[in-house]
């Protein structure tokens, strides 16, 4: 996986764009849902009287069942043509997110949670395999369209509540029924170009085995790069407003500047990868994210905000490029490839990080877990260098 051919096949086959800026419309209204929950968590807190760790039960349940069962949702999707999940994917998405501000007890808020990640899941299998259809021969470049709507989506949802939190309390959630119930029309009323087929093989570059070993590795070098990504989520915002003294409008915005360069990042290094390939990509952009998340550390003001803005946007460079690696090691199961890697990979295995980093910065200090964080994308990068290629038809 040296070439261009490690992400997209050789060729000149157009992406359907259109198509494509369907399913991140799609994806972005999903993903909107995930991203707003940590925003409502004072509120349920104070309704419901929580501790912390219930309240972190909260966003727990929430990154759990939207992850861990993508896989399952993949195994559906790569046996049959499934478009209902798209529009489903989003309704239940919104709607469970919706409830969430409406029950009367915790129980009933963790399963309306637990349903919006349901709905969430559902979603991205069935989503990522008709979007690597689409992408045509520049697979990353037409993925990272699909992707970066996932990632506005998540930068926007926290924005959104914030918005509407001080005029409805926790009954805003129902204004994310809004943008769901747009997703859904436009995805029903234009599901004859996202109704593909399976695919039995790659249209373009025919059909290879799979290779387990290299999904495997693949999967173990997005999760310490999910690592370092939600270590700076957890602990930055605690270091600006404790540490540091920023208010809490402050400290949203600059993590809304690390969200968003991440979008922008998913983009830019589709386009590297289609011409310099996967591997190379991947294994080159994410040391740079080392220096980045220490500089956020070590210095301050607008040049330590600037490092953690670098940090969202190498990070998050090679999101669609590895999704995209793990469709070409799981040729045959493009759906499940996408459930490992933004599902599992993504997402999904952040707790054991997110425990880790956590006893670090009892033990010592913050500083000292986003330090250690910093290590995770350097052995990332070691880790990718061992990538195989796929294996041949």
């Amino acid at each position: 996986m040296t070439g261009p051919s490690a992400i997209g096949p050789q060729g000149r086959g157009g992406a359907d764009r259109g198509g494509l800026s369907l399913l991140g419309t799609g994806h972005f209204a999903v993903d909107m849902t995930v991203g707003a929950i940590p925003a409502f968590l004072p509120l349920f807190t104070a309704a419901f009287a929580l501790s912390d760790l219930a309240a972190a039960m909260i966003l727990g349940a929430s990154t759990f069942s939207s992850s861990a069962v993508q896989p399952l949702f993949g195994l559906l999707a790569d046996r049959r043509a499934a478009p209902w999940l798209l529009w489903g994917g989003v309704a239940v998405a919104a709607a469970g997110l919706a409830a969430a501000g409406l029950v009367a007890g915790y129980a009933g808020l963790i399963a309306c949670i637990v349903g919006s990640g349901i709905g969430v899941a559902a979603y991205h299998p069935e989503a990522a395999r008709v979007a690597n259809r689409l992408a045509g021969a520049r697979k990353a470049t037409g993925v990272a369209w699909f992707t970066v709507g996932g990632n506005l989506g998540f930068a926007v949802g926290p924005l959104l509540a914030g918005l509407f939190i001080p005029l409805l309390d926790a009954r805003a959630t129902l204004v994310f029924l809004v943008p769901a119930a747009v997703a859904c029309a436009l995805l029903v009323a234009r599901r004859a170009r996202v109704a593909l087929p399976v695919a039995r093989h790659d249209p373009v570059a025919g059909a290879g085995r799979s290779h387990v070993p290299g999904i495997s590795l693949l999967v173990v070098v997005v999760s310490l790069r999910t690592w370092a990504q939600f270590g700076l989520l957890a602990l930055a915002p605690l270091v600006l407003t404790e540490q540091r003294g920023w208010s809490d409008r402050a400290t949203g915005f600059a993590l809304f500047a690390f969200t968003m360069a991440g979008a922008v990042g998913t983009l830019a290094g589709a386009v590297v990868a289609d011409r310099l390939g996967g591997r190379r990509m991947l294994g080159g952009s994410l040391p740079l994210a080392a220096p980045a998340m220490a500089g956020f550390v070590l210095l301050d003001g607008a040049a330590s905000i600037a490092c953690l803005t670098l940090a969202g946007f190498v990070l998050l460079a090679s999101f669609s490029v590895t999704v995209v690696m793990g469709q070409e090691y799981l040729p045959r199961r493009h759906a499940l490839a996408a459930g490992l890697m933004i599902g599992f990979a993504a997402i999904g295995v952040a707790t054991p990080g997110l425990a880790l980093l956590g006893a670090v910065a009892d033990t010592w200090s913050r500083d000292d877990a986003l330090l250690v964080a910093a290590v995770f994308p350097l052995v990332a990068a070691l880790l990718a260098a061992l990538l195989p290629r796929p294996r041949p038809a």
